[in-house]
């Protein structure tokens, strides 16, 4: 396996079992990358049947929330912290992916004046380093937002001065290609 996920509570022994197996039936490395995922919050206590607090994918689709909204608000946090899910999360996730469609939208039909900035190319390429780097630093999903919404509000204040370029716009919907190939909510 290249990914092995689970629990945090999975570490030892049962990780450990399933490594010694799987090694010793095969002869090679069962799996190349662990990710041990904290456990799930709800309203601020441990999601769990018993509590009443205990959602499923399906549950959520029943109640009117898209998919799109709950993957951005499970990854919005890096998986090794500890998410407090809450239905005003899940509005704040909605939020944000409309403020991700609108500023697309905004590339897709503005009028922006000929040429090419180099400022907001080198916030583009920045922003781009930024995001990659911090998926690359232990799948810090949190910081990658960040990187991506910084430069949208950069992007979108020189939308409204007249700074941003018809020649900055292939740059600027890689960059969000990149960002949804990754999360996938537009």
């Amino acid at each position: 396996l290249d990914i092995h996920a689970g629990g945090i509570d999975l570490t030892f022994p049962h990780h450990e079992n399933e490594i010694a197996q799987a090694e010793a039936a095969t002869g090679r490395p069962f799996a190349r990358f662990w990710l041990h995922c904290e456990h799930l919050m709800v309203e601020g206590q441990t999601m769990s049947k018993t509590l009443g607090n205990f959602y499923t994918l399906r549950d959520l689709l029943a109640q009117g929330w898209p998919p799109e909204a709950v993957r951005y608000l499970l990854a919005s946090v890096p998986y090794r912290k500890q998410l407090n899910f809450t239905f005003d999360g899940l509005k704040s996730a909605q939020t944000a992916i409309e403020r991700l469609r609108n500023y697309k939208l905004r590339l897709e039909t503005g009028h922006f004046p000929e040429g090419r900035s180099e400022k907001v190319a080198g916030r583009n390429a920045e922003a781009l380093r930024r995001f990659e780097e911090s998926l690359d630093d232990d799948l810090n999903t949190a910081e990658a937002l960040a990187a991506v919404f910084e430069y949208i509000r950069d992007a979108n204040t020189a939308m409204d001065q007249g700074e941003f370029r018809k020649g900055n716009v292939a740059a600027a919907q890689d960059l969000l290609g990149r960002f949804d190939g990754v999360f996938d909510v537009l």
